[in-house]
């Protein structure tokens, strides 16, 4: 596990140079071949549903969509692929068929010729799901893509959160810390509104 693998423990200047420039290796890899990439987007995910976004469920959504539509392609183009390519008895290609049924919603039909219903699927179904996955990808960039423009500036921030508490918020804080001080700050203002 990498050395700063949560928001309990990365500290907050730490979390977001790594989310400014993707330098993964920051987070302090423990294990030769771990995979530090998915380590900060569990801590960016973890960070961005505490931050009390509004938005943040919308977001964790719409990628998840993507991802799933993403997964189930490459599913069904494995087994597909799995299912012509190598030599498998009729009683697993149906169990493989009848599985992507209920886990995919592709139907093969099994009294058809197997060969144009492989073309079928990889053309046709995945097809349909490649599109639905064009549309989530686009609304999800359209959504969320541009405000990724603007470079989050950590020291103008912890200035304001000063501000905001009428006290000198230290730059050295953990992630979970910064994500308590800004929901706080953002209770204050919202009190202040009122």
């Amino acid at each position: 596990m990498a050395k700063y693998n949560s928001i309990e423990n990365i500290p907050a200047k730490l979390f977001f140079e790594v989310l400014n420039n993707r330098d993964y290796t920051l987070l302090v890899a423990e294990q030769e071949n771990e995979n530090l990439e998915e380590v900060f987007t569990a801590i960016y995910d973890d960070f961005f549903v505490k931050i009390k976004n509004p938005q943040a469920k919308m977001y964790l959504e719409m990628t998840w969509k993507v991802q799933f539509l993403s997964y189930k392609i490459e599913t069904i183009r494995q087994v597909m692929h799995f299912l012509w390519y190598e030599n498998v008895i009729e009683e697993h290609r149906l169990k493989l068929l009848d599985a992507l049924e209920k886990g995919c919603g592709i139907y093969v039909d099994k009294t058809a010729k197997f060969a144009d219903e492989v073309l079928r699927v990889l053309q046709v179904e995945c097809g349909i799901i490649e599109n639905d996955l064009t549309m989530a990808t686009l609304e999800l960039n359209n959504t969320f893509g541009k405000q990724g423009t603007e470079k989050f500036d950590f020291y103008k921030t912890i200035v304001g959160l000063s501000n905001i508490h009428n006290r000198n918020i230290e730059d050295n804080i953990v992630l979970a810390m910064y994500v308590a001080i800004e929901n706080s700050a953002k209770d204050i203002i919202k009190s202040q509104k009122k």
